[in-house]
């Protein structure tokens, strides 16, 4: 606009000059051109990036970026980093003057509030010349690419339903599938097992074949609904570090850990130790708000929960999920599980009581346990301590 203005106003004076025959006027049209013909260029090179190792939400990140500029006129850096890293030291821009060459530093530290995959490649070179008539801007592509992964909370024991088994978590002792061990369980009709299992002594006493059942290796298999529909993204860390922190609890007592995240549509089958909970951990750090039902989630899980008979933990936020039907299938084949409800009050006065009553209603057709989301997860966890 500038520039344009500037044109505008030398032709103004050369038409007035020309007019008037005045040859001071027509003189003074040249000064805006002058103006404007003054040159700006920068090139600019990259000679360092440089960062410490990150690997876990929460850490701090210090970030060094050299530059060295040939050129004239005012430049302004920008590195482009997303709201999810809070800068805590120094800065991601700088602006100065240039005439020859310079050699430019940026160095800030960030600490990461949101795990994912980031891919900070943009550098933003903005260059004006000194009276503010040009300006170009281009983007420079750096190789800064690193991923960060949920932070993890130990846990030491979860409350579940109680039965009779002795363990920690009762109802998830036994798997249903999987090779059969030494312990003796029951005699049952023979129902196409292997040979080596048939009890002929019961056979000759009842007359029909008859097999030895015996306990399964291995301990039942634990299977993860993850909300991530739009209601949880206010609530969306904490429900990843919570996530994060059951499933190592697990894979470290050795039980098998499935997952599907809902909304995303994302489906992990389920798998025993470390590895299975370092696929967890990197389909946590993608996770995204989008929209499907659990009622959707389940009918897509079925045949697999139909197969592993799982102890199924639901993390959701009650008061927008309505997980009564979602409970009431769960029931259906034969699964037990556990409703963690993230808990989180914000707005009015008056809606936090609607959302209350809202809560109560639900509770009384479904058990949920409410963990809250205000507060730290270490504590949160601490209340399914049992």
């Amino acid at each position: 606009m500038l520039v344009r203005d500037m044109i505008k106003v030398a032709m103004f004076l050369t038409i007035v000059g020309l007019i008037s025959t005045s040859r001071e006027v027509v003189s003074s049209a040249l000064i805006p051109l002058i103006i404007l013909a003054v040159p700006h260029f920068a090139k600019v090179r990259v000679c360092k990036v440089s960062r410490n190792y990150v690997e876990f939400v929460g850490d701090l990140m210090d970030v060094k970026i050299s530059l060295k500029f040939v050129g004239f006129g005012i430049v302004k850096v920008e590195h482009v980093i997303p709201d999810s890293l809070e800068i805590v030291e120094g800065s991601n821009v700088s602006s100065f003057f240039i005439l020859g060459w310079r050699n430019v530093e940026l160095r800030y530290k960030v600490e990461i509030k949101k795990a994912g995959l980031y891919r900070l490649k943009d550098l933003k070179i903005d260059v004006r010349n000194p009276l503010n008539t040009w300006r170009s801007v281009k983007i420079l592509d750096l190789d800064f690419e690193f991923e960060v992964k949920p932070k993890v909370r130990r846990v030491v024991r979860i409350r579940t339903e109680r039965t009779k088994a002795k363990s920690p978590i009762p109802d998830i002792d036994v798997s249903k599938i999987g090779s059969p061990g030494t312990e003796f369980r029951e005699i049952r009709d023979y129902n196409y097992e292997p040979m080596k299992f048939i009890n002929w002594k019961a056979t000759a006493r009842t007359g029909s074949l008859k097999v030895n059942v015996y306990e399964v290796e291995g301990k039942k298999t634990v299977w993860f609904f993850v909300d991530a529909n739009v209601y949880m993204e206010n609530v969306l860390d904490f429900l990843i570090t919570l996530t994060a922190s059951l499933s190592y609890y697990f894979a470290q007592r050795g039980h098998k850990i499935g997952m599907y995240i809902v909304g995303l549509r994302e489906l992990l089958y389920p798998d025993v130790g470390f590895k299975q909970f370092g696929r967890i951990l990197e389909s946590l750090s993608r996770i995204e708000c989008c929209e499907e039902s659990l009622n959707s989630a389940l009918e897509l899980c079925k045949p697999y929960l139909l197969t592993y008979k799982p102890y199924v933990i639901l993390i959701t936020r009650i008061e927008y999920s309505k997980p009564i039907d979602f409970r009431l299938k769960l029931a259906k084949m034969g699964l037990k599980g556990l409703i963690l409800n993230v808990k989180k009050e914000f707005g009015s006065e008056v809606s936090r009581g609607v959302i209350e009553v809202v809560r109560r209603g639900i509770r009384r057709k479904v058990m949920s346990v409410d963990v809250d989301a205000d507060r730290d997860v270490s504590l949160a966890l601490a209340r399914l301590i049992g």
